[in-house]
Formats: structure tokens, C-alpha cells, sequence
């Protein structure tokens, strides 16, 4: 009777345990958490955010474990998270060794890509960006022979706003060229890409939450009252 006690014990908490979430992604700073949301929104899987239990500022995500697989899939086809785009802090925030003249012309354009990277980043539909820029350093014993200046972006969006970013191209090329000194707007490419759409998920048969919650407290509730009964039928049998 103990052992047949002890093994219903052991399915309650297996069903308490399976109605938690699972975390899925964490140690992610917010605008990464924010775009894994939405990317699973869109894709008809509930999922959620909340701070780690550190105090790097960084969030968890975390998601219903039978969801968990079609999570991945859509992440791995949105390239997700994607690793944020150095800038300015991130590059020039500490003093190290002194770099030479091409390390630091190096160092700039990197972060300026970033930072123009992460501007692009906030137009509607925009899911990714990508700035490359090739800005030769002039030579100072021949200022005349600086090859010209140019940059290249590539956009990933959602298939709905491929139209509309496409008809802004000309303005992406003006906001590039009056970021970088020298960079002409016909020196600017653009391209814009679609993301891939999200997988179609069949979702199979499933109880809502509330039901688990209930079922498991009556469960509970039962053991409880056949605990006090055995004890009693022990007792008067003693």
C-alpha cells in the first residue's frame, strides 16, 4: 500500500512538472528576446520573456514544452537570435593597446556598419540588417589617388513589407552616403531579401492549462483524503 502511495505521489509531480514552461533561449539582451517573440508570434506559438536571475540585464525565453521542437524550427529558419551588431560603446568603450593607424580605420568602419545596421534594424518589416562598408583611408602623399567610396546593405523583412522597403531604397542610400564622409548615394547598394515564411505546425490535441491545473489539484485532493483513510483503517486495525 506504501509503494502504490508513494508511485501516485510520483505522478503528481510529474504533472506538475510537465505544465511548466520550458526555457528555451536565455542570457539574451532585450531587443534579441523582443524579435525571438515576435518570431514565434507569427508562427502561432505562445511563448514568453522574463529576467534571468542575474543582474546582466539579459532575458529568458520560454516556451510550453510541447511547443518546444516547432520553436526551434522557426528560430533556426529566422537565423535566430542573431548576435547583436558591434557599435561605438562596444568597440572604443576600453582603452587597450594603441592601434595602428589600419587597426583603428578598421575598428571605425566595423562600428559604424553596426551602428548603421542597428538604424536600418528599426524600419517596419525589417527583421535583419547588414551594412558593409569599403571607405578607403586617403593617402596623405597622394590625396588624389583615393578610390572611391561604397557600401553595400542587405535587408531580410517580411514578405508583406519587401514592396514598401523596396520603394525606399533611394531614401536608404541618402541616410547611408550622409553617414559615412565621402559616400555618394549611387555608391550604395541595396538589397532586400524575404525571410523564409514560418513552418505550417499542425498543433495535435491538447488540454488548456486550467484543465491540467484543476485535474492535478483533484489528484491531489484524492491522495490527500486516501491518506487520512489509510491511517484510520491502520489505526483501528492497530
Amino acid at each position: 500500500m506504501k509503494r502504490n502511495r508513494t508511485s501516485a505521489w510520483l505522478a503528481l509531480l510529474s504533472l506538475l512538472t510537465g505544465c511548466g514552461d520550458e526555457v528555451l533561449l536565455h542570457k539574451l539582451d532585450e531587443p534579441q528576446s523582443n524579435q525571438v517573440l515576435v518570431a514565434l508570434g507569427e508562427a502561432g506559438l505562445s511563448a514568453r520573456k522574463e529576467r534571468d536571475g542575474s543582474d546582466e540585464g539579459t532575458f529568458s525565453v520560454a516556451i510550453r514544452p510541447s511547443e518546444a521542437a516547432a520553436a526551434r524550427t522557426v528560430l533556426s529558419a529566422r537565423d535566430l537570435p542573431r548576435p547583436r551588431s558591434p557599435g561605438f560603446s562596444d568597440l572604443f568603450g576600453s582603452a587597450g593597446l594603441v592601434p595602428t593607424p589600419l587597426e583603428e580605420q578598421a575598428r571605425y568602419l566595423h562600428a559604424l556598419a553596426g551602428e548603421l545596421g542597428r538604424s536600418l534594424e528599426t524600419l517596419d518589416g525589417v527583421l535583419g540588417a547588414r551594412v558593409h562598408l569599403a571607405l578607403p583611408a586617403p593617402d596623405p602623399l597622394r590625396p588624389e589617388a583615393r578610390r572611391t567610396p561604397r557600401a553595400s546593405v542587405l535587408l531580410k523583412c517580411r514578405p508583406d513589407a519587401r514592396a514598401r522597403l523596396e520603394a525606399q531604397a533611394d531614401g536608404i542610400r541618402r541616410t547611408l552616403a550622409g553617414a559615412a564622409d565621402g559616400l555618394e548615394p549611387a555608391g550604395v547598394a541595396v538589397l532586400v531579401t524575404e525571410a523564409p515564411p514560418p513552418p505550417v505546425r499542425t498543433p495535435g490535441p491538447r488540454l488548456p492549462r486550467a484543465w491540467l491545473a484543476a485535474g492535478a489539484l483533484l489528484l491531489a485532493a484524492s491522495l490527500g483524503a486516501g491518506g487520512i483513510l489509510l491511517g484510520r483503517r491502520e489505526a483501528g486495525e492497530a
